[in-house]
């Protein structure tokens, strides 16, 4: 073959991986846990870090893959609005899902760099999603019992310990006979989920690493874990809980490579006898 065409075929496979890589469609991740407080099965929606991204007019392409998982509640793990994105992208989705699915949504930092968390807080309840800060509710999902607990991301506070008193309140209003879940923005607190009794924590902020390479790299850069992040997406346990981590939804600003943007889904099961 003659060198032109050599470095012609070169171009092909360069530019065909290169888009494979830099894909965004969006990605359907299905995680299965069980567990002996759960006596019939229960699909969870964990829809983190959308940074207002819009996906279709109105949000129709993102609306209609939840559609077809068929959740029983849906978690907004923090960062659904943003600092520096206009809000629509996040109104379409709320108002999609708000009124249709149990909802429940806990902040992320970029809402509380906007300077107007209160706003973004305000805006999200008026969907008709529950507005969780260091708070615990409860609800029947298919016969079974699950309590909800959130908090803050960290950067709501001026001093870590307040997040600290947050995760104390709702540990003590947590009940071991019901299957309870954890909403907080950041994965790299392992540290305090491990010891928080929770039977599951929904968490996102480290955008998938941002860079992965399939079997090889599940995350080259995460904020707050920095470089080879442990906990850039996946389902990690912990200790007595498990902690799920998306790579949630944004596409504003660095491509992501190898790493397209996901809904993670969450089947709680009845142990297997």
């Amino acid at each position: 073959m003659k060198k032109k065409g050599i470095f012609l075929l070169a171009g092909v496979l360069v530019i065909g991986i290169l888009a494979f890589a830099l894909q965004t469609h969006l990605k359907v991740q299905t995680y299965k846990l069980e567990s002996s407080k759960i006596t019939s099965p229960v699909r969870l929606a964990v829809v983190t870090d959308l940074h207002s991204t819009i996906y279709s007019e109105n949000q129709e392409e993102l609306v209609a893959l939840l559609e077809a998982q068929e959740p029983d509640a849906i978690l907004l793990s923090g960062d659904i609005a943003d600092d520096e994105v206009p809000h629509d992208g996040t109104k379409q989705l709320l108002d999609a899902i708000g009124n249709t699915y149990p909802g429940f949504y806990v902040s992320g930092n970029h809402e509380h760099w906007s300077g107007e968390y209160e706003k973004i807080a305000e805006m999200i309840a008026s969907y008709g999603v529950t507005v969780l800060e260091g708070e615990t509710t409860k609800l029947d999902l298919n016969g079974n019992v699950i309590q909800i607990a959130g908090v803050n991301d960290p950067d709501k506070f001026s001093d870590f310990s307040e997040w600290e008193s947050q995760l104390e309140q709702v540990k003590e209003e947590r009940n071991d006979d019901d299957f309870t879940i954890l909403l907080s923005h950041r994965p790299e607190l392992v540290q305090w989920y491990a010891e928080s009794g929770f039977d599951l924590v929904a968490a996102g902020h480290a955008h998938g690493g941002q860079v992965r390479i399939p079997f090889i790299l599940n995350g080259l850069f995460a904020p707050n874990q920095g470089w080879l992040p442990e906990y850039a997406g996946g389902m990690y346990p912990l200790e007595g809980t498990t902690m799920v981590v998306s790579r949630g939804l944004c596409k504003n600003n660095l491509p992501r490579i190898w790493n397209p943007p996901e809904v993670v889904m969450v089947e709680l099961v009845p142990n297997e006898v």
